[in-house]
């Protein structure tokens, strides 16, 4: 009986982690012209695709010369998304989090390994946070040239969850996307 319950522990948590990953299908973002206003709120027809994690969605949406992008968890904490990376290193992440003032912050910070700090960026254009009913949003409008190589066809990117107004609190939840640029 002690093998047996390891056995199945390790079962589900396979069973969980291929369940996972069977969701992550790729975005598909065509260039197109974008109606996104940069608000904290994803509205239902601002974003040309979505991807859904569990309690998490990757909204997107792409013109000539802007990527934007809508991340919202099922959390009272932070919430981030990361370009240019299948894991947290290398990645150009966006973090941030709405504290219990109602005031936003948001860092602008490159993975390192297993960490990330801040690093300086052009990348962002404007970005806008909220926290209503458990969910937090940070919403983004970026400079394609920053975030996608030429003749690129995919974007790797990183969604994560905390549950906790911190940049260092550890994550709750998390996940790689392929994002197919047409």
């Amino acid at each position: 009986m002690k093998k047996i319950i390891p056995a199945l522990c390790v079962s589900a948590f396979l069973f969980a982690a291929f369940s996972a990953s069977a969701q992550n299908k790729p975005l598909v973002l065509p260039v197109a012209e974008a109606w996104v206003e940069v608000d904290g709120v994803a509205g239902a027809t601002e974003y040309a695709a979505t991807a859904e994690v569990g309690k998490m969605k990757l909204r997107m949406s792409r013109d000539a010369d802007t990527v934007y992008a809508a991340f919202s968890g099922e959390t009272t904490g932070w919430v981030a998304v990361g370009f240019g990376s299948y894991k947290m290193d290398g990645a150009l992440m966006f973090i941030g989090f709405v504290g219990k003032d109602g005031k936003t912050q948001m860092k602008i910070q490159k993975g390192s390994g297993r960490s990330h700090g801040d690093v300086e960026s052009d990348a962002m254009i404007q970005f806008a946070m909220k926290e209503e009913g458990g969910v937090t949003t940070l919403e983004l409008a970026l400079k394609a040239s920053s975030l996608i190589r030429s003749g690129a066809t995919d974007l790797p990117a990183i969604i994560a969850m905390g549950g906790s107004d911190s940049f260092v609190a550890p994550h709750r939840a998390r996940s790689a996307l392929q994002v197919k640029l047409q």
